[in-house]
Order: C-alpha cells, then sequence, then structure tokens
C-alpha cells in the first residue's frame, strides 16, 4: 500500500509596512514547491485593529489571520511583519514550527532609549522614517505615470525589476480616474510612529528562530538584532543589500532563508 502524501505545512509571510504582502510574490514563488503560501495582504487597515502602542493590536489582527490555520506554521516576517510575527510566537509558540525575522526594527540599547526620548519629545517623525512619509505623494494621474515616479525613486530604484512590478501592481489601486495607494500614507505613519522598544523584554522565545540583517541597513538594526539573538538563543545572519533587500535581491534572500529554515526545522540551530 502507497504512503498517503504528507500535505506541505503551511509558510506565513507578513510584509514591511507601506509594503503589501503579494509586492514579495517573487521573492516568495519558490517556496510553493515546499509550503503552502499564506501571505498577509494589508495590517493596519481594520478599524477593528487601530494603530498603537508596541503595534499590540497589529499583532492581534496577525494573531486573528493566522489563528485558522493548520498548525504548526512557519513564520516569516520583513521588518513590521517580522516583529508582529515574534508577537504573536511569544503568547502561542506551539504555532510554530520556526520563525525567521527579516530585518525587525525591535529597537533595544540605547537606540531602543533614543526612540522613547523622541516619542515623549514628540519627535519621533525625525528619527524614523514617518517624516518623509507623511508628506510622501498619494495620487497618479495615469499608469505612465506611477511608472514614472517609483522607477525613479531612491528606495524603489533598488528594487529588483520583478519586484517593483510586483509592488505596483499590489501596491497601486483606481481612484478618482487615477491611481493611489493601497496602504494608506496615514496607516504607515501611524505605524513607524510607534515602532516598539519593548519587545525584546518578553521573556526568552520558546520557537527555533532566525534574524537576519541587511548589509547596508542602518546601523540600529544590527545592533538591536545583535541584541535580539543574544537574549532569544537566535541565529543572526547577514544579508546583502539594504534593509529592504528581500525585494532587492529576491534570489540571494531566498537562498538564505531556504538555509535557515533547514537548519530551524531540523532543530540544529546552535
Amino acid at each position: 500500500m502507497s504512503a498517503v502524501p504528507r500535505e506541505k505545512p503551511f509558510l506565513a509571510f507578513a510584509h514591511a509596512n507601506g509594503i503589501p504582502g503579494h509586492s514579495y510574490d517573487t521573492f516568495l514563488a519558490p517556496l510553493a514547491e515546499r509550503y503552502q503560501l499564506f501571505v498577509i495582504d494589508r495590517v493596519g487597515h481594520d478599524p477593528d485593529y487601530p494603530v498603537d502602542a508596541q503595534w499590540h493590536s497589529l499583532s492581534l489582527e496577525l494573531e486573528a489571520k493566522l489563528a485558522p490555520l493548520p498548525k504548526p506554521i512557519v513564520g516569516m516576517g520583513h521588518s513590521l511583519g517580522s516583529v508582529l510575527m515574534y508577537l504573536v510566537a511569544q503568547r502561542h509558540p506551539e504555532w510554530f514550527s520556526a520563525l525567521l525575522m527579516l530585518d525587525p526594527p525591535m529597537m533595544n540599547g540605547w537606540q531602543g532609549m533614543m526612540i522613547n526620548v523622541a516619542k515623549l519629545a514628540g519627535q519621533i517623525d525625525r528619527v524614523t522614517p514617518a517624516g518623509k512619509s507623511r508628506g510622501r505623494l498619494d495620487f497618479w494621474a495615469d499608469w505612465e505615470a506611477v511608472e514614472s515616479y517609483f522607477g525613479s525613486r531612491g528606495l524603489f530604484r533598488a528594487f529588483d525589476p520583478r519586484c517593483l512590478k510586483d509592488y505596483l501592481k499590489a501596491g497601486l489601486e483606481p481612484w478618482e480616474e487615477g491611481w493611489r495607494l493601497r496602504f494608506r500614507p496615514e496607516t504607515e505613519v501611524a505605524i513607524f510612529r510607534e515602532t516598539p522598544t519593548a519587545a525584546t523584554r518578553l521573556p526568552r522565545l520558546k520557537v527555533p528562530a532566525a534574524v537576519v540583517t541587511g548589509k547596508r541597513s542602518p546601523s540600529p538594526f544590527l545592533h538591536s538584532a545583535r541584541r535580539i539573538a543574544r537574549r532569544h538563543h537566535m541565529i543572526h545572519r547577514i544579508a546583502e543589500g539594504s534593509h529592504m533587500y528581500p525585494l532587492e535581491k529576491p534570489e540571494a534572500t531566498l537562498a538564505l532563508c531556504n538555509e535557515l529554515l533547514e537548519l530551524l526545522l531540523r532543530k540544529e540551530a546552535p
């Protein structure tokens, strides 16, 4: 009698702030050979889960999306999404077989203290990307204008052309005879303003985990990731590229992710 084929496990992916989940389709697609992919489209836009301090409500939104999935799952997230996945894994470690965090903004140490001081002083827009997001363009009259704008912007200019195409497809929607951002700028700003500083102080994580920092990410990401890795016994690796490395170098990032997932799922992490 032939064995019944085992159903592929779910891999749930949560996106960065302002970058809808299907912007990562080129990066994630090869994972479908080994996993059933569950891609979070947008967090922060459900009025039942408003943006709040330490991203607590957003983590509850992600938790609600993950709850129906067959367990255990592999959790993966980029930036905002990696922190939210970590917060859910803290509350429900039994849900996860592994956690892979791509450049989490879990500010701690003196960097976390600076974020807290900036919040108290009303200067948080100066030390996070909130200031830039607050005034970003949000309407284009035609698709040619969309492509011209995003093709020339610093952040997006570094994207792999396939990933930029994915982002434009996932991130824009028709609006009043033109196009606007699906991930609303006011939500993006609110999320940046609540960049968490308390997540590192949570109990030691009970899920095999790894954290990956972009080689050209801002230095606070690297220093904070090192502290996170030490506290939670995570593997720590460096990826080529900036903070947006999954969309800049999708194949190289995927190769690193596959290597780490193999380690984590075999529970061979040091």
